[in-house]
C-alpha cells in the first residue's frame, strides 16, 4: 500500500536562518504520529518568516507570539 503525504520543498538554505547546520541548531524534536521529527523552533521560524517578508508570512508572526505566550510560565 502506498500513501501520499503531499509535496515537500528541499532547500539548500533557509533565508533568515542560514545553512543546513544553522537550521539544525534552530530546530527542535517533536513526536508526530509516533515518529520523531525535527521542526524549526519558534526563534528560527520567526526569522524565516520575517526574511520571507510576504504578507502571509508576516501574518504568522502574531501566531508565533501567541504560541510563545502560551508556552511561558
Amino acid at each position: 500500500m502506498s500513501m501520499s503525504i503531499g509535496a515537500i520543498d528541499l532547500l539548500g538554505d533557509v533565508p533568515g536562518v542560514g545553512s543546513f547546520d544553522d537550521v539544525v541548531k534552530g530546530s527542535e524534536d517533536i513526536q508526530l504520529y509516533g515518529s520523531a521529527v525535527r521542526i524549526l523552533g519558534l526563534d528560527a521560524l520567526e526569522r524565516a518568516k520575517r526574511a520571507a517578508g510576504r504578507a502571509k508570512d508576516l501574518l504568522d508572526l502574531g501566531e508565533i507570539a501567541a504560541i510563545r505566550a502560551r508556552r511561558s510560565p
